[in-house]
């Protein structure tokens, strides 16, 4: 086997053999070279061997002073230690070992650190720019981790303590009121698009972050990486505070589609909407049209004027939306006249029957609050493909034939 002498010569890593000297007061203040290997003689620019009982001073004009101070505790006090120094000369980072040898000597093997260090530093300044985007940014950054099941909020926001990380989701987020229940599918969607796709399109969401359960809206946006050396799946995102812009748009919707005294769809809108849900139809589909016209509403204008005529019109108004279902459509045709339409009823008999009952019987009890509204019905059921203009001939035929036969009550007019 060749010796250690030739291993140490020939290694990659620089390493030397110094005696540190002193002057009359025992402080060091230059070293010696008693050994350097060919990777150090290189490093220093020297040629081999050449370095072999020169001072450091010999060869430059300044001394670190910390590599020297270390060097002096390894070999006069037998300490040894590790030092990161930066050489700017040669612009590069070094992490030496230091270790004593005989008393007043040490060895210092040298390796070079620099692209490491500088990728540390990258790191750390990514790192710095980030940290002061996420304070700097109204935008709340999220991060889902699949394995554990965990989301965290980083930053941005009122996020309470209790909500910064939440277990199990979706079902945490209902869990912690952070997101309603029926919103569950909106998140559940968007991360099947992220698995599926790779990419998921921004969406609206009423969130409560701050515990106080008062709703906000968001949009939400994401997307998913992999971990370069793990290869995990990692879903980050983020949530951007939209509530005064939704709340403005919904503000002017319904300034656009809703007629201003009865807050009922107006003419337009109405119009609109059933217009559309006939088109979308299917042939044996039945949808029934209901419209509603006041008995002798001109009286109340003419005797108590109009003011309480409004009053009674959004009275009445009140009477359809508890009559009514969400999911119908119901809005004022102008005047005293009034339309509900109901889409896809399996059993229309039965539907209608229930609705004019709960139509007569709130306008019953108003009447014992001393507000007397009657009320004449033309009801046209179909389950044929029909346009809106013919159900609404249908239907105004139906409400003629009610009036004739005595008012306050309702026809029916039926095509199945």
């Amino acid at each position: 086997m060749k010796d250690v002498n030739f291993y140490l010569e020939n290694m990659p890593i620089a390493f030397c053999a110094i005696k540190v000297l002193t002057d009359g007061e025992g402080r060091p203040v230059d070293y010696l070279f008693s050994y350097s290997n060919k990777a150090h003689s290189r490093l220093e620019g020297c040629a081999d061997g050449q370095l072999v009982g020169k001072r450091y001073l010999e060869l430059r004009d300044k001394i670190r002073s910390n590599f020297l101070s270390s060097c002096y505790e390894a070999a006069y006090c037998g300490r040894t230690c590790v030092l990161n120094d930066y050489n700017a000369e040669k612009d590069k980072h070094f992490l030496i070992h230091i270790y004593p040898l005989d008393q007043g000597s040490c060895a210092c093997m040298l390796q070079d650190v620099t692209e490491s260090r500088r990728q540390e530093l990258e790191l750390l300044h990514e790192h710095e720019k980030h940290k002061y985007l996420l304070e700097s940014t109204r935008e709340i950054i999220f991060e889902y981790e699949r394995t554990e099941n965990v989301l965290t909020f980083w930053s941005g926001g009122n996020i309470s303590e209790n909500n910064k990380v939440i277990r199990n989701c979706p079902e945490g987020l209902v869990e912690h009121k952070i997101i309603r229940e029926e919103d569950q599918v909106l998140i559940e969607q968007m991360y099947h698009d992220l698995k599926t796709t790779g990419k998921a399109e921004e969406f609206n969401i009423s969130l409560c972050l701050d515990g106080s359960g008062n709703y906000s809206w968001y949009t939400v946006g994401s997307s998913i990486y992999f971990e370069k050396y793990t290869g995990q799946m990692r879903l980050v995102g983020y949530l951007r505070d939209v509530d005064r812009i939704i709340r403005e748009q919904r503000a002017l919707k319904k300034e656009v589609m809703y007629d201003p005294l009865v807050d009922l769809y107006n003419v337009k809108a109405g119009k609109d909407l059933v217009t559309e849900e006939l088109k979308n139809t299917e042939e044996n589909e039945v949808n029934i049209m209901f419209l509603m016209d006041l008995d002798n509403f001109k009286c109340v204008n003419d005797t108590y004027g109009h003011q309480k005529g409004d009053e009674f019109l959004k009275r009445f108004a009140l009477v359809l939306k508890n009559t009514f279902r969400k999911s119908d459509i119901v809005y004022r045709m102008g005047g005293d006249e009034f339309i509900g339409f109901t889409v896809n009823v399996s059993k229309p008999e039965q539907a209608v029957q229930k609705i004019m009952e709960r139509l007569y019987g709130q306008l019953a009890e108003l009447k014992k609050e001393g507000m007397t509204l009657r009320c004449s019905a033309g009801v046209f059921m179909s389950s044929r493909k029909r346009s809106y203009s013919y159900f609404y001939m249908m239907a105004d035929q139906a409400l003629y034939a009610a009036k004739k036969a005595g008012k306050n009550q309702y026809h029916i007019i039926r095509e199945l």
